[in-house]
């Protein structure tokens, strides 16, 4: 016999693409919204495109790469070699 209580309650949303499409979901998260809206499809992503946007520079690794660019640019000799 099965447990009672041990599945969550599913709620339905929307879920809404890039371009309007929609379709049916089920999650186990309540949303305030019934709609949930995609910034990214099929339609817009690069692995089904093959269109690379450049994104804006502003993460971690650019400002990494800013700050010590420099270092790959330069032949410089840490220790000695015997």
């Amino acid at each position: 016999m099965a447990k009672k209580g041990l599945h969550p309650l599913l709620y339905r949303i929307t879920v809404v693409g890039t371009k309007g499409g929609t379709f049916p979901l089920f999650s186990a998260v309540k949303h305030k919204a019934q709609s949930y809206f995609l910034q990214q499809d099929h339609d817009t992503h690069v692995t089904w495109t093959g269109k690379v946007v450049e994104s804006a520079a502003t993460g971690q690794v650019a400002k990494f790469k800013r700050r010590f660019d420099f270092l790959s640019a330069a032949n410089v000799v840490v220790g000695k070699k015997k």
